[in-house]
């Protein structure tokens, strides 16, 4: 009676109040069980912490998989910050790295271009290039004094509208302006540089990987259906598990108010 008398007046201070006990009650045993267990290997901290990188990466893959499939996209404000938040698809080396935006880089592709323009100032600075659109986010190298002394590392996101397939010529375009940043002096000849070049289909025979300045620069097309399954399998294949969640279901009605049931979305990101 004591505990219960306890757990009761640790509800009252709660701003949910009671709403805990009316979960419990629609619960069965077995799931009650399974939480039982879940308390038994996982703090309530720990896994709300797991829960939550689980809850934001999902729901990215979420808005990526619908948002890749439609011409009404706005390639820098809409799919641009998701790749921002998204470099860890691209391989476990963007884990534990923290990759910032770099305006002069972006003003140096833009100004290659002669054309174009920079995002919002609450967002990450990006260039619309005549076919698309580019994000530059480096790393920077330190001293052993640790003073900032150039860029360790340099992620491009190159996203390309629909219907304009990879080949050479868009490799060949984002080797220009890496060149550029090169002879700016923004980048060294021991900077690695990974240049995604991504857009709805690849020329037949152009998938291969592109590789220049002793292979430090790398060029990678690749296709969205692709990036979508890579995402997938970063995530250990749980969206499929989940894919009914809650939160889901509420980022799905906030992208559109009517949007594509799955299968459509499957069959579409097969076409």
């Amino acid at each position: 009676m004591a505990v219960l008398s306890g757990l009761l007046a640790n509800l009252e201070l709660t701003e949910s109040k009671y709403k805990l006990i009316h979960q419990l009650r629609v619960l069965n045993p077995e799931q009650i069980d399974n939480l039982h267990n879940i308390f038994t290997d996982w703090t309530v901290d720990c896994a709300k912490e797991v829960l939550d990188e689980l809850k934001v990466r999902l729901s990215l893959l979420e808005e990526l998989k619908q948002k890749v499939i439609d011409e009404k996209t706005d390639e820098v404000h809409e799919l641009q910050p998701l790749f921002h938040q998204g470099l860890w698809i691209f391989g476990p080396e963007y884990e534990t790295i923290e990759f910032t935006s770099n305006e002069g880089m972006t003003t140096v592709i833009r100004r290659l271009f002669k054309v174009g323009q920079t995002g919002s100032r609450n967002r990450p600075d990006f260039v619309i290039v005549p076919d698309g659109s580019v994000g530059a986010y480096n790393y920077p190298s330190y001293s052993d004094e640790g003073e900032e002394i150039g860029v360790a590392k340099l992620v491009v996101v190159e996203l390309k509208k629909p219907g304009i397939p990879i080949g050479d010529e868009q490799k060949d375009q984002c080797w220009k302006y890496v060149c550029e940043l090169y002879q700016k002096g923004l980048l060294q000849n021991n900077t690695k540089v990974m240049c995604f070049v991504l857009g709805e289909t690849i020329h037949s025979f152009q998938g291969r990987i592109r590789k220049e300045m002793e292979d430090n620069v790398v060029i990678h097309p690749m296709s969205y259906s692709t990036i979508i399954e890579r995402a997938k399998s970063r995530l250990l294949r749980l969206y499929d598990r989940v894919r009914n969640a809650p939160f889901l279901e509420e980022v799905r009605k906030e992208i559109n108010d009517d949007p594509l049931n799955d299968t459509q979305l499957e069959l579409t990101m097969k076409i």
